[in-house]
């Protein structure tokens, strides 16, 4: 794609544990970004989540350095972002992709530590990396913001108030920084995950038990979402086939019907 070699990408929630099977999301939008020449800055909450994807993105041939990051946290975020400016001198494209679950309970039923938990790391974390990184991305009248919301960010659905309203939250959040830094050369997109199949199911058969099955299989296209569909569409919105694409959050969700 178009404007990606030697471009430096930030992942965060980009790391894996090396004690699972397949490839997490985070994980896979790095290898991908780094197969089309982009440089990989991988940020998990632990050193050994982000080694884990540096190896991969180094076996295909990419150029990657792990950070531990806490993304609730503004030091440890400062931190982060002072430890990828030194190691590649710039942040061409960020990827706010950390984040936790809900609880698949309604509002009466959730524990305010739990809506402060998915709040904090859903929402006020893409906040707080987006405020540490946006400088250097100005200082340079040039910069790609991606923010991975939900189809939850458009729909209420079993996940949980608390998730729904951070997905929705995490949509505002990036209109407003395309209404706020498009005209200084930030480029602000979001993208709407639908239900995807990730590692977890992997070698499982997809039956009535598996999460959002009805909703999943009354869509239009009749399937889970592969883990690639998402990284491949990151790779678009990162690149300068984008380029007119601003504010927006594009659903990759099989046409998941609202209500």
């Amino acid at each position: 794609m178009r404007g990606l070699r030697d471009k430096v990408v930030l992942v965060t929630g980009g790391g894996h544990g090396r004690e699972q099977a397949g490839s997490s999301l985070g994980q896979l939008m790095c290898v991908e970004l780094a197969k089309e020449g982009s440089k990989i800055v991988v940020a998990d909450l632990t050193q050994e989540r982000a080694d884990a994807t540096v190896e991969q993105v180094k076996a295909a041939g990419g150029e990657a350095v792990g950070i531990a990051v806490d993304v609730v946290d503004e030091a440890s975020v400062k931190a982060m972002v002072d430890t990828a400016l030194e190691a590649f001198g710039r942040i061409d494209v960020l990827v706010n992709n950390a984040g936790v679950f809900g609880a698949y309970l309604p509002l009466l039923e959730i524990e305010t530590s739990q809506w402060e938990k998915v709040m904090d790391v859903d929402l006020k974390g893409v906040f707080l990396v987006t405020k540490a990184v946006l400088p250097s991305m100005l200082e340079r009248g040039a910069g790609v913001v991606i923010n991975v919301s939900s189809a939850s960010g458009v729909v209420a659905s079993e996940v949980g108030a608390e998730y729904t309203t951070a997905k929705h939250g995490v949509i505002g959040l990036t209109k407003q920084i395309s209404y706020d830094y498009g005209h200084q050369g930030i480029r602000a997109v979001g993208i709407g995950p639908g239900v995807i199949k990730t590692a977890a199911f992997e070698g499982a058969e997809i039956t009535p038990d598996f999460p959002f099955y009805d909703l999943t299989m009354q869509a239009p296209a009749g399937r889970y979402g592969e883990p690639m569909e998402i990284a491949r569409a990151v790779c678009f919105l990162a690149s300068d086939d984008a380029s007119f694409i601003h504010g927006h959050t594009i659903p990759v969700d099989g046409g998941s019907p609202t209500r």
